[in-house]
């Protein structure tokens, strides 16, 4: 008996002792500018074996237990994820194209374009109906009035770091009389998704046909802007720890 006790005694001394990176941590993360679910979709490759992760959607917050290390990586991760959308400006021009009228001057707001216009359809005259300049985020609607009776609309769609952005349900729509004492309808003149890179200047050509003798051109420069907190270097995810 006494021989047994000594031999386990030894096995019992050479298990190495619990290292504290070994030891089960508790951390919440709080995603302020995404979804929680979409950022445990991006948590779930990183955790360990024994891990567990509990979702807290009315404060769009996730509770992950695992290793320390474990959880520094998943917070890199939710970091570089949970940033502000991106936002951008659109400096929008909507010109009437003639060329049953006789060569005009260019309007001076469009003087600049004059010899890209010239180039691209063939027209003699040239008339700015309206411009501004609009302001959208990732996944927002857009929508302005230019002139009397035109109205533009269109959602913002982008990648991260992308220098290209979608322009999905790109619409110019005209207001049109629904008859006397009847409120106008906004009748769509064109409905389409548009690319746009951005700092490159945009030229659209609307008609009722190629042989039109006149035309509406729209012309749209997108450019992005600093994030929200950018300047300040405002953090995404928020995290707290404890252990168990």
């Amino acid at each position: 008996m006494k021989k047994t006790f000594f031999i386990l005694a030894v096995i019992a001394l050479c298990v190495p002792p619990l290292r504290a990176a070994d030891e089960a941590t508790v951390r919440v993360f709080v995603v302020k500018y995404k979804r929680v679910e979409e950022a445990a979709l991006l948590v779930r490759p990183l955790l360990s074996g024994s891990a567990s992760v509990t979702l807290t959607q009315k404060l769009n917050a996730m509770t992950v237990t695992d290793r320390p290390e474990r959880l520094d990586q998943i917070g890199k991760v939710i970091a570089a994820f949970d940033v502000p959308p991106r936002g951008f400006s659109f400096a929008v021009k909507l010109v009437r194209a003639r060329a049953d009228v006789p060569a005009g001057s260019i309007a001076p707001e469009i003087g600049g374009l004059a010899t890209k216009l010239k180039s691209l359809f063939q027209f003699n005259d040239y008339a700015l109906i309206d411009s501004a300049v609009l302001r959208g985020t990732e996944g927002a609607i857009v929508r302005q009035q230019l002139g009397t009776e035109y109205r533009l609309s269109f959602a913002v769609l982008s990648s991260a770091g992308s220098n290209e952005l979608l322009l999905s349900g790109f619409t110019l729509s005209r207001l049109v009389s629904a008859g006397p004492g009847q409120p106008g309808l906004m009748r769509p003149l064109f409905h389409t998704s548009v690319p746009v890179m951005l700092s490159q200047t945009l030229v659209l050509g609307v008609s009722k046909e190629e042989a039109s003798k006149s035309a509406l051109i729209l012309i749209l420069l997108a450019e992005e802007v600093p994030r929200p907190g950018e300047e300040k270097g405002a953090a995404g995810a928020k995290a707290a720890e404890k252990r168990p």
